[in-house]
């Protein structure tokens, strides 16, 4: 019987450490959501390991200075394949797949030690935005799918997260960074056969970002096999053209620009 594609296991490749990440309170959000999954995801790790996943967790500070120290922490000591992260955007009802990170900062929004930003650029000189390269479209479909709500946004603010993700995009070895705003979560306790609430709740949060996790891999996985494939067409033992090239009548040079 065929192998999913999926099965990450079957697939012999290495290990995957996909490190995912969550912030703590600052100014006006008291409990984040992205804290609260963090803690949720470790009773997942062993089920992402059976497929070759190796989960890392790590809570970010909602501070400017702080979170560029953590990050460069993270980066060495863990080496990431990819890295994902979770913020709140306590304004949307969705699941936001950031696309892009610019860089800017907002010089009057204070941190949760009550810092401001000490410059408007992230990486004074560096690119104004750069892309995300998580699969944020295959991310977008599962969810949808999964009947959870998602858009794709082209706009990751100009606080703690856009520097985030922007500095993982510029800095970080991992192949792979993004970025999913959440929004807040429905209260807890709702009563028994009340209407659902738009808000998602903790198991949709938990199960968005395993959908995320699985799509980072998945990617990864393919990235893996073309690489693999690529070198195999370039062995010079298995193809003799490599070795001794055929010989072609000159091109007249007119001709090849046209």
């Amino acid at each position: 019987m065929q192998k999913s594609s999926s099965d990450f296991a079957s697939q012999k490749a290495p290990p995957l450490r996909i490190l995912v990440t969550g912030f703590g309170s600052f100014p006006g959000v008291h409990d984040n959501p992205a804290a609260v999954l963090i803690h949720a995801l470790g009773k997942d790790q062993a089920r992402l390991a059976r497929l070759g996943i190796a989960l890392e967790r790590a809570m970010l500070p909602v501070d400017y200075a702080g979170v560029e120290r953590t990050l460069e922490e993270l980066n060495e000591t863990l080496k990431p394949d990819a890295v994902l992260h979770f913020g709140l955007a306590g304004r949307r009802r969705f699941f936001s797949i950031e696309t892009q990170a610019l860089n800017r900062l907002n010089l009057l929004r204070c941190d949760v030690s009550g810092a401001r930003a000490p410059r408007q650029a992230i990486v004074p000189g560096a690119s104004h935005v750069l892309r995300s390269t998580f699969p944020t479209r295959q991310i977008e479909a599962a969810l949808r799918r999964a009947r959870l709500p998602a858009r794709l946004s082209a706009n990751a603010g100009d606080y703690v997260c856009n520097e985030t993700l922007y500095l993982s995009l510029a800095r970080s070895p991992a192949r792979v960074a993004g970025f999913i705003h959440v929004p807040r979560l429905a209260r807890a306790g709702r009563p028994a056969g009340t209407a659902r609430s738009s808000s998602p709740d903790l198991a949709d949060l938990s199960r968005a970002a395993l959908i995320a996790i699985r799509a980072t891999a998945l990617k990864l996985r393919q990235d893996f096999t073309q690489n693999l494939t690529k070198e195999r067409v370039a062995t010079p033992e298995q193809h003799d053209f490599v070795k001794k090239p055929e010989k072609h009548p000159a091109l007249d040079p007119a001709r090849s620009m046209a």
